[in-house]
C-alpha cells in the first residue's frame, strides 16, 4: 500500500493539509450546527487511524501515527563528543544546547564535518563549549530548576549527564565529530553493521582544527 501511495504523495500531503484547515474554518462557521463538529471529529480520527495503519506522516497529524517509519537500508548520522583536558570523551548531552537536539545535532555536526571552514568550526565549537560549561555547572550544582523537570518526556534516544559521572572529567576543551554509518538487514528488523569514523577534532582551547587521517 505504501508503494502505491508514495506515487501520489505530492498530491496527498498538501491536500490533507489544506483540507484540514478548510474543514476547521467550516466547523467554526457552522458551530451552531452540531453535526458539523461531529463530522470534523470523525474526519480527524479517521485520518489519525489511517496514518497509524499505513505509517505515513501526513500534515497536520505528523508524528501522531504509532509506528516508526521504516529505515533506509543504510543511514548516516553524526555525533558530537566532548573532550576534556586529559583527552577523555563523553557523548554530548544536547540538553546543553537547545534547540539543537536529536536530529538537529546530527545535522549541525554533519555540516561542521563536511561543509564548514576551519574558522566556522572554531566559532561554532566555541559556542558549544560555552553552553556545555554552563550546563555542566548547573548539573554539578544539583541539576536543572524544578520547573524543567516537569517537562514532558523527550522523544529522542540520548544520554543525560549526571554530577557523579562528570566528576571523572577535567575541564572540557575540545569536541570530536564522528560519522556513524548504520546498515540494516533486508527486512529492516535488525542492525547488520554499525561503524563509526572520527571526522574532525575542534580544539577550542588551542584554536586548532584537525581531521584525522582515514584508513
Amino acid at each position: 500500500m505504501l508503494e502505491f501511495l508514495s506515487q501520489f504523495t505530492d498530491i496527498i500531503f498538501p491536500a490533507v493539509y489544506i483540507l484540514f484547515f478548510i474543514g476547521t474554518l467550516g466547523v467554526l462557521a457552522l458551530a451552531h450546527w452540531g453535526v458539523a463538529r461531529q463530522v470534523w471529529l470523525a474526519g480527524f480520527f479517521a485520518t489519525l487511524i489511517a496514518v497509524t495503519l499505513v505509517g505515513m506522516p501526513l500534515l497536520p497529524v505528523v508524528e501522531m501515527h504509532k509506528f516508526a517509519q521504516p529505515s533506509d537500508e543504510e543511514e548516516t548520522y553524526y555525533e558530537i563528543r566532548v573532550v576534556d583536558a586529559a583527552g577523555n570523551e563523553i557523548e554530548l548531552d544536547d540538553r546543553a544546547t537547545p534547540p539543537m537536539t536529536g536530529t538537529r545535532t546530527s545535522t549541525v555536526a554533519g555540516e561542521m564535518a563536511n561543509d564548514y571552514t576551519d574558522e566556522e568550526r572554531l566559532e561554532l565549537g566555541g559556542f558549544y563549549l560555552e553552553a556545555i560549561q554552563e550546563y555542566r555547572g548547573m548539573i554539578e550544582a544539583g541539576g536543572p530548576p524544578a520547573y524543567e523537570r516537569l517537562q514532558p518526556p523527550r522523544y529522542v534516544d540520548d544520554h543525560q549527564w549526571t554530577a557523579d559521572e562528570l566528576e571523572d572529567y577535567e575541564e572540557f576543551e575540545a569536541i570530536h565529530i564522528y560519522e556513524r554509518t548504520v546498515i540494516y538487514t533486508d527486512d529492516n528488523t535488525a542492525v547488520a553493521s554499525n561503524e563509526e569514523r572520527h571526522r574532525v577534532t575542534i580544539d577550542v582551547a588551542n584554536e586548532t582544527v584537525t581531521e584525522p587521517e582515514q584508513t
